[in-house]
């Protein structure tokens, strides 16, 4: 008998102490989500949600459970130890540490098996002209900056499994188009990076490229805008270790187990300072002013996140650098403050809602 109620005993401590200790025990790597979406919130009970009230409330315990992240870093790392294995959908290990992305189109883009049909380069590269000519009647000059995709870049490091099936894959196909049956320009950095490995232009643990790879593309940039371009070899770059990217977060990758840098830029027009206004507070419009800036032309740079790491020396060249992310972006922005460039940046695995893009950017020219 003492036996059994030990044992009843004992699952119940197991069951509550979590909870009966959180209270005393928790930090701040507790609370919120690195998962890049929003807690479930405490649903509410009513005569209209009670089919769906179970499923809320088995999801808010989900991720609202006491040292939820805790525990879920000690799943992530037993899964690395025992398995080799992220414990995520959206999350492909590959070699030497890198992790790469597989929702959306990446892996797909990269490996050749996704086309654009012939009508749909047509509209894509159509909508790009119309807008382009729209500009151009307003003495605004238009450029596109198209960042491949992580897994483009970097194939040697995706597991021996994933093969390149085709070639030229569809963004190179569609950037050929758009060059061929446009008067546009079109900034592709891929064939660089492919060329100069001696860099390391993306993030191991993160979906996105760096400041090195900001800094080149820049560059390209600024010689296309007939400007002064540096190498990046006459800068200084510096890497130092980061923390765990957004695909490391997806599975909660321990710190611990992350072997990942951040590139930092160092010798650019250090000298030159510069303000940054941050109009909502959440980083999606800013507008920077270099007063000492080489050129004094004014940039528009409507972007994605990508765009992130081109502030950080397209800033230093322009006097006058407004960035919008794409999903706060409103046409009238562009009267607000009127740019003598607009500069249309989106990378490779969201390529296809650039006809959406550009009937946002000049809505007039679509009417």
């Amino acid at each position: 008998m003492n036996k059994k109620i030990i044992m009843i005993a004992g699952f119940w401590l197991c069951l509550l102490a979590p909870n009966l200790l959180y209270p005393f025990m928790k930090n701040e790597s507790d609370t919120g989500t690195d998962e890049n979406r929003a807690l479930a919130d405490f649903p509410h009970l009513s005569l209209q949600t009670l089919e769906s009230y179970p499923g809320e409330m088995d999801s808010y315990i989900n991720d609202h459970a006491a040292f939820r992240n805790r525990f879920l870093s000690l799943n992530a790392r037993l899964n690395l130890d025992l398995f080799d294995y992220p414990d995520s959908t959206e999350v492909l290990k590959g070699k030497d540490g890198w992790y790469f992305y597989t929702a959306g189109s990446s892996l797909a883009d990269c490996l050749g098996i996704n086309r654009y049909p012939e009508p749909v380069l047509q509209a894509i590269t159509a909508h790009i002209q119309t807008a382009a000519d729209y500009f151009e009647s307003q003495g605004i000059q238009f450029i596109l900056v198209l960042p491949p995709s992580k897994e483009s870049v970097y194939r040697e490091y995706l597991p021996d499994s994933c093969r390149q099936l085709a070639s030229p894959t569809r963004s190179e196909e569609l950037i050929s188009y758009i060059r061929t049956h446009s008067t546009v320009t079109v900034i592709d950095p891929a064939p660089y990076f492919a060329e100069n490995r001696d860099y390391q232009w993306y993030f191991k643990t993160d979906t996105h490229w760096n400041d090195a790879a900001g800094y080149v593309t820049n560059q390209m940039l600024i010689e296309a805008l007939g400007g002064a371009p540096v190498p990046i070899e006459d800068v200084t770059v510096s890497y130092l270790p980061s923390g765990v990217g957004d695909l490391g977060k997806l599975f909660h990758m321990p710190p611990s187990r992350t072997d990942d840098t951040m590139a930092v830029i160092s010798g650019y027009y250090d000298e030159l300072s510069t303000t940054r206004e941050d109009v909502n507070g959440d980083g999606n419009i800013t507008h920077q002013v270099t007063p000492d800036a080489p050129d004094p032309r004014r940039i528009a740079v409507y972007r994605d996140s990508f765009g992130y790491s081109l502030s950080q020396t397209l800033s230093k060249y322009f006097r006058y650098t407004d960035y919008y992310h794409w999903q706060a972006f409103d046409a009238s922005l562009l009267k607000e403050n009127r740019p003598d460039v607009v500069v249309y940046e989106v990378v490779e695995r969201e390529q296809g809602r650039i006809p959406e893009d550009m009937m946002k950017l000049a809505p007039e020219a679509f009417r």
